[in-house]
């Protein structure tokens, strides 16, 4: 049986080491040169007397979360403390993140936050995990990069510890400030006693998930709501049938991923004037847009995964976002779902359990009023009747890397990165299936224990019953078979080993520079400024550490628990070496192979993500970081070639992670 993606990241994230934080700052690009005008930037540089004390403060801080962690401290008390740290580091670090001079006091304080934490625990006095009716700032050590990421918490004064508690899961609008560094999300209020707003009388526990801020909940900032997630499934008694799903605005955008990515982790989803991709396929896109817009560009095609979660869908409206939930509704019509205009700004579903809502007279802003009430009250419904597991499922990805739904998972796809379908219908005995499939090749039914015949597209079978059956399409004939589990013989395309090349940022990683001889010169000098580009975008970003390491100084440790992002080439990172003669491409000092096309190494590089030779479990990516949203760099699918830093070829892999020549 496939564990569920947040069980697994559960797991990961407890069982994830703390990290040292590098001392030395990547540089990062000045903000005033990367922003709308909308947004506030900095109009203040702290004098070299303000940066010497808070420097100092956080040295102290940071010496004394590393005497908790020798005496064996509580591990979330201390992640609460440091993560004050990291917050202080980056406002220290990252150019422009002193908006005006209020901002040296507002870093002050998060390291005194952080420096009365660590003084609680060691005291055995910390109270803010009791704090009940008011927010409270916790945090969890991300399972990505090992950084203290934040979140925001209220817990009812009713909680109680020996009863699942259900889960308001927030995500929040966009920031006006820029760079927000989430100073206001680490430490705070440490006082158990304290009352207050926060929906302290609320009958669930409410978290806003910072999503490593302003990158509209992509790729680690997606891992960050599972994360968070996780995070609360540890610390506090959560019922995993009553987790719902918001967000507002950029909050709302990441509302619509994350819900059509993960429909059965939700018992409801509210999506407040949250924008979304426009595209319904990827028709007339080329293989590197194909791979690239698969996880956040063509979300409408996803709309038919909220079959099985009930969605509220608002916005003003006046509010141009309002499209946005107008297209999701469109396409269910399309689908063959009746929804009725009950009233001038209400649409309800008839059999299909959505509710799509405009604020009348509102632009961009929160519901209030009647429509306010209406999302409330269909909210409380989903707390109450909880997540309901389907007799059918219909479900839509684009990429295995989102391929569960409740009791369907889609272990392989004939061509990654295209529309592939699941329409899977049980009687009520869990008895018969009838299963229809559209670019699938491997299919994984669990809770089959009744199971008696299976007809799929077509091909019937009967099949003995046990927890989880796995069928096998034939490449050559296109039928379907029973079979005892997937030969794991051979590299194949699967589930967080499919690509494309940013995959790899969504799970752990480390960065390895090269410290040898390169085979060119001038290809050395585009992969350390690549290199460092990603070092300050991942920073500025997305909150996090690159973790970067030479190619001398990574363990066996490193290999078996990370994937490695590997800067250089053969002459220049000893890494690349030792994995070449087992990577589909050919790379002397002379030549470069690549899809049966050869170029001169003297001014051509390969850009690629593969399973890594040394760990399959994991992915090598070579000469490319992170294709941050907004950023200049280049997007990639799953490999490349680059002559003088240009892009002269590119493509994805095929399901046996074989380029084209190789077919």
């Amino acid at each position: 049986m496939k564990m569920h993606a947040l069980a697994a990241f559960c797991a990961a994230a407890l069982a994830a080491a703390s990290i040292v934080h590098a001392q030395a700052a990547p540089p990062v690009p000045p903000a005033a040169a990367r922003q709308q005008s909308e947004f506030q930037t900095s109009t203040y540089t702290p004098t070299a007397q303000e940066y010497t004390a808070m420097k100092a403060r956080l040295a102290e801080l940071n010496a004394a979360i590393a005497d908790l962690k020798k005496s064996g401290a509580n591990a979330d008390l201390v992640v609460d403390a440091e993560s004050c740290a990291w917050q202080a580091y980056n406002m220290i670090s990252v150019p422009g993140a002193f908006i005006d001079q209020s901002y040296v006091g507002k870093c002050t304080k998060v390291i005194s936050d952080g420096l009365r934490r660590a003084q609680q625990i060691k005291a055995g006095t910390a109270a803010w995990p009791q704090i009940r009716g008011a927010q409270v700032n916790l945090a969890y050590r991300s399972r990505v990069d090992g950084t203290c990421q934040p979140y925001q918490l209220s817990v009812p004064a009713s909680y109680d510890p020996s009863k699942p508690t259900a889960l308001y899961v927030y995500l929040h609008g966009r920031s006006h400030i820029v760079p927000d560094l989430g100073e206001g999300w680490a430490g705070g209020n440490d006082n158990a006693g304290g009352r207050g707003g926060g929906g302290g009388g609320a009958n669930y526990i409410k978290v806003n998930a910072f999503g490593r801020a302003n990158n509209s909940f992509v790729w680690a900032g997606e891992t960050d709501v599972l994360e968070v997630i996780a995070s609360l499934q540890h610390r506090f008694n959560i019922d995993p049938n009553r987790i719902l799903l918001s967000g507002f605005s950029l909050g709302g955008a990441g509302g619509w991923q994350t819900g059509l990515h993960y429909p059965d982790m939700f018992c409801g989803l509210e999506v407040d004037a949250g924008v979304i991709g426009n595209r319904v396929n990827l028709d007339g896109l080329d293989a590197v847009q194909r791979a690239t817009t698969a996880n956040y560009g063509i979300m409408i095609d996803h709309a038919i995964n909220v079959l099985n979660v009930p969605l509220v869908a608002y916005a003003g409206a006046n509010d141009a976002q309002l499209a946005s939930s107008q297209a999701i509704r469109k396409q269910l019509t399309t689908l063959g779902y009746t929804i009725d205009q009950t009233s001038q700004y209400v649409a309800t579903g008839k059999d299909i359990n959505v509710l799509f809502l405009a604020n009348p007279g509102q632009g961009h802003s929160h519901a209030t009023g009647a429509t306010a009430q209406l999302v409330n009250a269909f909210n409380a419904q989903n707390f109450k009747t909880g997540r309901i597991v389907p007799d059918n499922i219909k479900y839509v990805t684009y990429t295995t890397r989102y391929n569960h739904d409740f009791w369907i998972t889609v272990d392989g796809m004939s061509e990654e990165f295209s529309r592939a379908y699941v329409d899977a219908r049980r009687d009520a005995a869990k008895a018969n299936y009838t299963i229809k499939t559209q670019n699938v090749s491997r299919l994984i039914l669990d809770d089959m224990n009744a199971a008696r015949s299976i007809s799929i597209d077509g091909d019937t079978m009967a099949v003995t019953a046990a927890p989880s059956i796995h069928l096998v399409r034939d490449a050559s004939g296109g039928h379907w078979k029973a079979v005892s589990g997937f030969d794991a013989a051979g590299l194949h395309k699967q589930h967080g080993l499919q690509g494309p090349l940013n995959d790899a940022f969504m799970d752990a990683f480390i960065c390895v520079s090269p410290t040898g001889t390169p085979f060119s010169a001038s290809n050395e000098a585009l992969a350390k400024k690549e290199l460092a580009r990603f070092e300050a975008s991942f920073l500025f970003d997305y909150l996090g550490d690159t973790r970067t390491r030479s190619d001398t100084a990574v363990t066996d440790a490193d290999i078996a628990n990370n994937n490695l992002i590997l800067f250089g080439d053969p002459g220049s990172n000893t890494l690349i070496a030792r994995i070449l003669d087992k990577l589909p491409i050919k790379w002397t000092k002379d030549s470069l192979v690549v899809a049966g096309k050869t170029y001169n190494t003297a001014d051509s590089m390969p850009v690629m993500i593969y399973p890594n030779p040394l760990n399959p479990n994991r992915y090598v990516v070579i000469n490319a970081g992170l294709s941050a949203p907004g950023r200049s760099s280049a997007a990639y699918a799953d490999w490349a070639v680059l002559k003088s830093g240009a892009v002269v070829a590119g493509g994805v892999f095929d399901g046996a992670w074989k380029l084209p020549a190789e077919n």
